[in-house]
């Protein structure tokens, strides 16, 4: 490496420790300004993704140059705003004096690096819908019906997104600045700290030698991991690498193999305590606190994981599979017992939340618990370098992040400035005619359609500017006491779900694909795969809207109720989609089953209770006759 490639790799690393340093002291002893928290955010993530992607083709020349010019125009930008922090806050904040020629360019240029940076980190699709609703906002005097509007000037949409707090600097950013940043941290910290090996060990000694064990311990695994990760290709791309293999090894077909981890691994995105990133921005959007919208999530979440294991289990006794041999697998109660210190910090930071501590405060002490409590046996305590390169791997981590939220902040920045949303909302009420389920079926359908291509949080942004305001208005309008008083909430964990499976459902299933990469087997056919393994959280954002209490909220018998249509009616579409219980059975069961999934989706009580007693009917006299043939086949033995 030439001395100057050398210095500019120092020069990183010290940025990545900056950027580190900033988001933990703040993290400590609270954030900064909004506004200039976000910017001072934005100015690492952008130098550094800058630093560590540089552009590649055959013209080193150029790829220097190309490079050398979005480094300088992060400082300019960027640079500019804080150091005339003051008159900033004071006239341009209140639209006091009009851009100059200076502030117009700098303004532009941020525009150009957020576009830009995005493209690089997540992919060309959130950038280029953010320039079509750039666009949107000049060319509105000339378009049709709802979409026209009174079209405005290049001087306020670069005002709204360099000095605003609405646009690229709003509140997606202000999640990512604040405290979404600082759980990437943990996760890094936690799977420096060996938790991540501890979770596999135990899924692998719990799971491992059942029916169809590497599955399960994928579903586990998956489950447990994404504690550390929050998200579904990273899950993918850890737990995978050893599950996809091993269920292939047991005679698993490759692209089902693929398409449980993929689906196991969307769940890390509503799996509490640590979520993926849409609850932290959801947080944001809805001032409910986090521990609160985790609380809510929590038995969606474990059905939706309980939806893949009777999935897989139904495949494994239809193709007669068997676990691992338990000599294979690690002993789970040794090593829980060696290294349960490891999980003290989560601990920690749920009590911190439960407390009212703000997510903040509550990440960054549990950041300083887990070098403490690792330091409690010497195979588990964490050296000098692995601190520093969970830092470092924290930093890089949340550098998409910081992109997508400033870009997903941008198109949220031009529906309020344009009105959209508000049009929006009101042709969705006249579409779905007042209906309730009708118009959850439109949002459905528009977030699968808008989601494509979006990393999970930008495309949930998008919906809060477009769908949201309209379901919201719709719930309030109910009838029903308990839907209309908690609209907001319902609404957001609604459009949350079908965010977060956007991974997995095709045509654009990103987690499906990278799982599909390890499997060796065909993207599309992994995509559909994971999406029939997942169904649950295709249905049950459907069930907490119509009935709350699928959330916990209402009363014992309610919630109760909720818990056992909840879990029946998962293993009644499993035995229905496999057509197996404990061997293969006849249409008659099967339709019996059919019959007990619709009586426990209809949204009335009765009928609730009935599909129970209809699944639970089945499942006895499934035992029983199976008994019956033990016994006979004893006797003629």
């Amino acid at each position: 490496m030439s001395p100057n490639g050398k210095l500019l790799q120092q020069f990183t690393a010290i940025l990545l420790y900056a950027m580190s340093a900033f988001q933990l002291y703040t993290g400590f002893f609270g954030s900064m300004e909004s506004y200039l928290q976000r910017v001072l955010h934005l100015f690492f993530a952008l130098l550094l993704i800058f630093l560590l992607n540089p552009y590649s083709s055959k013209k080193r020349g150029w790829n220097i140059f190309l490079s050398g010019i979005f480094l300088i125009t992060v400082v300019l930008s960027l640079g500019y705003i804080l150091l005339n922090y003051e008159y900033v806050m004071t006239e341009r904040f209140a639209f006091i004096t009009p851009l100059t020629t200076t502030e117009m360019v700098l303004g532009a240029g941020l525009i150009l690096l957020i576009l830009e940076s995005t493209r690089k980190m997540a992919g060309i699709a959130l950038p280029l819908v953010a320039l079509i609703f750039i666009l949107y906002g000049f060319a509105g005097p000339y378009l049709p019906g709802i979409l026209k509007h009174a079209g405005y000037t290049v001087s306020s949409i670069i005002d709204l997104n360099y000095f605003g707090s609405e646009g690229a600097f709003g509140i997606p950013l202000g999640a990512s600045a604040s405290y979404i940043a600082l759980f990437i941290i943990f996760g890094a910290f936690l799977a420096k700290s060996g938790l991540g090996a501890l979770l596999m060990d135990v899924a692998l000694g719990l799971a491992g030698h059942m029916k169809g064990g590497p599955a399960k311990v994928a579903i586990f695994g998956s489950a447990l991991h994404g504690m550390l990760s929050g998200s579904a290709v990273a899950n993918v791309l850890t737990v995978g690498t050893s599950t996809i293999p091993l269920m292939k090894k047991i005679g698993y077909r490759a692209h089902f193999a693929g398409g449980v981890e993929a689906a196991a691994s969307a769940g890390s995105q509503i799996m509490p305590p640590v979520m993926g990133v849409i609850a932290f921005v959801m947080a944001q959007y809805t001032g409910i606190p986090y521990i609160q919208i985790a609380g809510y999530a929590l038995f969606p979440a474990l059905l939706y994981y309980w939806g893949i294991w009777v999935m897989v289990h139904y495949e494994a006794v239809k193709l007669g599979l068997h676990g691992l041999p338990k000599h294979d697998l690690p002993d789970w109660k040794k090593s829980l017992k060696q290294r349960w210190h490891l999980l003290l910090p989560i601990a920690i930071m749920v009590i911190l939340l439960m407390q009212d501590f703000s997510p903040g405060y509550a990440v960054s002490y549990s950041i300083l618990s887990i070098v403490i409590v690792s330091a409690f046996r010497r195979e588990t305590r964490m050296s000098i370098a692995q601190i520093l390169d969970a830092l470092k791997d924290g930093v890089k981590g949340m550098l998409m992040i910081a992109a997508a939220t400033a870009c997903a902040g941008m198109i949220s920045g031009m529906f309020g400035l344009t009105g959209l949303g508000i049009r929006f909302t009101s042709l969705m009420d006249d579409m779905s005619g007042g209906s309730l389920l009708w118009a959850l079926v439109l949002t459905a359908i528009a977030a699968f359609i808008l989601g494509m291509g979006l990393p999970p949080s930008a495309s949930y942004i998008v919906q809060v500017a477009i769908t949201i305001p309209g379901i919201v208005g719709i719930l309030e309008a109910s009838s029903n006491e308990m839907i209309a008083s908690n609209a907001l909430l319902l609404s957001h964990m609604f459009v949350m779900y079908f965010a977060s499976i956007a991974v997995i459902t095709p045509p654009d299933a990103l987690a499906a694909f990278a799982a599909a990469g390890i499997a060796q087997s065909r993207p599309l056919q992994t995509a559909f795969t994971a999406t029939k393994l997942a169904f649950v959280a295709y249905i049950v954002p459907f069930l907490f809207v119509l009935n709350p209490a699928y959330l916990m909220i209402g009363n014992f018998t309610e919630i109760l109720l909720a818990v056992a249509t909840g879990i029946l009616g998962v293993v009644a579409f499993g035995i229905a989609s496999q057509g197996y219980i404990d061997s293969k059975i006849g249409w008659t069961q099967r339709t019996l089953a059919i019959v007990s999934v619709v009586m426990i989706l209809i949204p009335a009580d009765i009928t609730r209770v009935l599909g129970i007693a209809l699944i639970i009917f089945l499942l006895l006299a499934n035992h029983l006759s199976k008994r019956k043939h033990t016994a006979l086949k004893d006797i003629a033995s």
